[in-house]
């Protein structure tokens, strides 16, 4: 199992299960009607939706690869504090009063960024069978992700940027396809500063990495798992799946860039506990169940020197 990844509550099983309960539940009533003179059930149906597509997005959440997590309560303030180390051994002079070194702090406030993700199931398209109650749980999973990714990813994007503390460049470019010379550049400089390196990008990027004389197979269930496909000079190399919209014609990963990081992660992802602000209401003359997440979260990058970026030109 690769280090720092987080451990989904459920397996696809059995999340595929609640999601045929989900389904099942909702059928057994013949009619608008009857379905909207239920408001316990559609409560619970709201709930459940939600908590299904928490347990989607967690199942394939690549977040934690990249970063710390904490959380807190809502109305909570989030502060990170760093203990630096002024240890120092000094040459010692009989009879002299010796320094005295006490570890100092560093603390850094956190703000975080509020998002809504509102959506209606419309239940007359669910009794007629047109949609599925657990399809909304599913595209809510992915927006939800869509978010997540696309913040911490950028985040890390716009901190690696300068030198780490060696002087040496966080960031780097290639034309056309990542070669190894560029690659091996990147793991030699931060393999100073991080430990346990990974290497992580979307197929098609990483897909010239195949034909390096180091480049090692893993195991099928290992691919399934993590999407790790293979090592590269004690680096493991992990394929990021992209969540293409269609609607939006957009993509989630860019094709363009390659993400090396390692164990000691550089970033933190602070996010409050929001949901009893999470809410339901029933229109009545359209049939719809309004229902949404309420999101409070950020990523704050404080050691982007754990971190390369290569750049696909």
């Amino acid at each position: 199992m690769i280090e720092g990844l987080r451990q989904a509550k459920l397996t696809p099983d059995e999340l595929q299960a609640n999601k045929d309960r989900l389904n099942q539940a909702v059928s057994e009533y013949t009619s608008v009607g009857e379905l909207v003179a239920d408001p316990k059930f559609l409560f619970q149906m709201a709930q459940l939706v939600r908590q299904i597509a928490v347990d989607t997005f967690e199942l394939t959440d690549p977040t934690p690869l990249f970063v710390n997590r904490a959380s807190a309560d809502l109305g909570e303030t989030l502060e990170l504090e760093e203990t630096v180390n002024t240890m120092k051994a000094v040459r010692r002079h009989p009879g002299s009063h010796p320094l005295a070194f006490t570890p100092t702090k560093r603390k850094f406030p956190i703000t975080t960024v509020q998002y809504d993700l509102p959506f209606a199931m419309d239940l007359e398209k669910i009794i007629r069978g047109q949609l599925d109650a657990s399809v909304f749980a599913d595209h809510a999973a992915e927006a939800v992700s869509r978010v997540f990714v696309e913040t911490t990813l950028d985040a890390i994007d716009a901190a690696a940027t300068g030198n780490d503390y060696y002087g040496r460049a966080q960031s780097s470019s290639v034309a056309t396809n990542i070669d190894a010379s560029t690659l091996d550049a990147a793991i030699r400089t931060l393999g100073d500063v991080n430990s346990d390196l990974f290497i992580a990008a979307r197929y098609h990027t990483l897909f010239p990495m195949l034909a390096f004389t180091p480049f090692a197979d893993v195991a099928l269930e290992e691919l399934r798992r993590t999407g790790m496909i293979g090592t590269y000079k004690g680096a493991k190399v992990i394929v990021l799946r992209d969540d293409f919209n269609f609607y939006y014609n957009a993509a989630t990963i860019p094709a363009n860039k390659i993400y090396l990081g390692g164990a000691r992660k550089g970033a933190w992802l602070h996010e409050r506990d929001v949901s009893a602000l999470e809410y339901q209401s029933l229109d009545s003359e359209r049939a719809w169940l309004k229902t949404g997440f309420r999101l409070d979260f950020d990523v704050t990058v404080l050691q982007p020197y754990r971190y390369h970026v290569i750049t696909i030109t």
